[in-house]
C-alpha cells in the first residue's frame, strides 16, 4: 500500500528524532508491527490512545505544530503528501496555513505546495479574522 499522509508525516517526524522503528516503537510502548504498518500506509487512522502514545514517543506536546500536524493527518489520510512533507521541512508555515491549504481541492493541475501556502497567507492579509 503506498504511503498516505499521515505515514509520511509519522516517518519523517520519527526519522527526524534520529530513531528507527524498534527504537521508537519500544519509546512509544507501541507494538512494533502495528507502528510499521502505520508507517507503511497499510494501517491507517489510530485511536486517540494510540496517536498519544505516538505523539509522547516523539517528545510533542499536543500543543506543538508537529504535533497538531500529525493529528490531522490522522483525520484526513487522503491529504496530500507532497504538501505535508513540504509543511513538516518549512518550520515558518504555521498549523493555520497548514490546515487551510490541506483542504484546498485543485481541479486540474495541482499547484505547488509552496504557491498553495503563499496563497493561504494573501488570503489570510486579506481577511486577518480568519486566523
Amino acid at each position: 500500500m503506498p504511503p498516505n499522509a499521515f505515514s509520511t508525516a509519522l516517518t519523517k517526524l520519527r526519522e527526524r528524532r534520529g530513531l528507527s522503528g524498534r527504537e521508537f516503537s519500544k519509546l512509544a510502548k507501541v507494538d512494533h508491527a502495528y507502528e510499521s504498518r502505520l508507517e507503511s500506509g497499510e494501517k491507517e487512522n489510530p485511536s486517540d490512545d494510540t496517536l498519544d502514545k505516538l505523539l509522547r514517543g516523539l517528545k510533542l506536546k499536543a500543543s506543538d505544530r508537529d504535533a497538531q500536524i500529525l493529528r490531522y493527518t490522522a483525520n484526513y489520510p487522503q491529504t496530500w503528501v507532497e504538501f505535508v512533507t513540504y509543511v513538516l521541512n518549512e518550520p515558518s508555515v504555521t498549523i493555520v496555513e497548514f490546515t487551510m491549504g490541506a483542504g484546498t481541492v485543485n481541479r486540474g493541475k495541482a499547484s505547488s505546495p509552496p504557491l498553495i501556502i503563499e496563497r493561504v497567507r494573501k488570503a489570510l492579509e486579506e481577511f486577518p479574522e480568519s486566523e
